[in-house]
């Protein structure tokens, strides 16, 4: 279930969520957050989809992944949640596509975002949300992620759809429509 200690964009309460499970620097994951970023300009205003994003770092493919997944956290948990996404979407940025961001040049990004370095340096040197990231992990895992991003799709009323992979914006946005018209 969705709690207030998950990242969520649009009305928590709305009748189809979009929960990601997702690894940083996967270009899948970069490539399907853009998307989403695109259907919730449409859908976040009337309240009927919310998405979720929670932390699946793949580190064999993607070894830096789990460092970001607690760097996110920290920059969340010290500038505030809109911070996340911003955190999120400056290293895809800095590093598009199949490009994997180096955690030597966080300090690139702080100061965009309103975060002091010696904070989060303190932050994740103390490892502070390295368990909240391992608990997003065994999540994925245990609603049958294998890759990244996995998607499970919560229809109010109705089981939830697992989708594996990134849809192209218009199957996206043809499942969210199928999925609401079945929301109770």
């Amino acid at each position: 279930p969705v709690t207030p200690s998950d990242h969520l964009i649009g009305n928590p309460t709305a009748p189809v969520i979009v929960v990601e499970y997702g690894d940083i620097d996967s270009e899948y994951t970069k490539q399907f957050n853009t998307i989403m970023e695109q259907i919730m300009l449409e859908y976040a205003p009337g309240g009927k989809v919310a998405w979720v994003f929670r932390h699946f770092p793949i580190i064999a493919l993607h070894p830096n992944s789990a460092a970001h997944a607690s760097a996110a956290e920290c920059v969340s948990g010290i500038a505030g949640p809109e911070s996340f996404w911003g955190f999120i979407n400056a290293l895809a940025a800095r590093a598009p596509g199949v490009n994997q961001f180096d955690p030597k040049d966080y300090g690139t990004v702080l100061p965009g975002l309103g975060v002091p370095s010696d904070a989060f340096t303190t932050c994740l040197s103390k490892g502070t949300y390295e368990s909240r990231v391992q608990d997003d992990y065994t999540n994925a895992v245990l609603a049958g992620a294998t890759g990244s991003p996995y998607i499970v799709l919560m229809v109010h009323g109705e089981k939830s759809i697992p989708i594996s992979g990134a849809l192209p914006y218009a199957s996206m946005k043809k499942v969210l429509e199928e999925a609401l018209k079945k929301a109770k």
